[in-house]
């Protein structure tokens, strides 16, 4: 049985009802906007069954245009039941649903509600690193993606914020062997993280034209504070 739209609209609703804090962006994700990222929850629908599982969601702002932006999250963290384990929500009438959001309401790395510290964002991270695949290859280009994503948040904040995260970046002995395989080399890829510094208002200039595109621009928005 195929779930039709106008079913899919009122679990979204649900959901929105749920987590006020956040906007409907299209028929499965909540978004919202912390100054230079967008976080939020999407409902991703599983292979094969008309069923989901809710996930956090963060991404990046500062990216060439707003489809690029979407493309890839920074940051996807699964909920998980009282038991241990993964949601697999009908899209029928579920009585998971209200354990579903009370698991996403104790689980969430962030709040959706009011500003966020900056140094809670990159407690996150920092955590998010530490997790499987990614705990697999602590010196992978991946993990440096993650990191340079941190860079990229400090800059939002200051200059200052941003050397103290570029100096952490430039003392870890990276595996060049995977950054070679990525198609990235290591020194070129430092190099243009120092360059990012002197022009911050290059990057804020980015962000500030992706939150103006008309179905970001409606979000509604929290600030990221240091």
């Amino acid at each position: 049985m195929t779930i039709d739209l106008e079913i899919k609209k009122k679990i979204i609703n649900d959901w929105q009802n749920a987590f006020p804090q956040l906007s409907v962006f299209g028929q499965n994700k909540l978004y919202k906007i912390l100054g230079p990222v967008i976080i939020g929850l999407e409902l991703i629908k599983l292979p094969g069954v008309e069923k989901y599982r809710p996930h956090f969601v963060m991404y990046p702002l500062w990216k060439k245009d707003v489809k690029t932006c979407l493309d890839y999250p920074i940051i996807l963290k699964e909920f998980y039941t009282k038991k241990g384990l993964q949601y697999n929500i009908s899209y029928a009438a579920s009585a998971l649903f209200v354990e579903a959001v009370d698991s996403v309401q104790k689980q969430s790395p962030l709040a959706f509600g009011g500003d966020i510290y900056l140094n809670k964002i990159f407690a996150i991270i920092n955590e998010y690193s530490k997790t499987p695949p990614l705990s697999a290859a602590p010196y992978s280009y991946l993990q440096a993606d993650l990191q340079k994503a941190r860079f990229e948040i400090a800059m939002y904040i200051n200059t200052s914020e941003a050397h103290n995260v570029l100096q952490e970046i430039e003392k870890i002995t990276w595996d060049v062997n995977h950054f070679k395989a990525c198609g990235i080399d290591v020194k070129v890829w430092l190099q243009r993280l120092q360059e990012k510094v002197n022009n911050r208002d290059g990057l804020l200039y980015q962000i500030e034209k992706n939150k103006q595109e008309k179905k970001i621009s409606k979000l509604r928005k929290s600030e990221l504070v240091a």
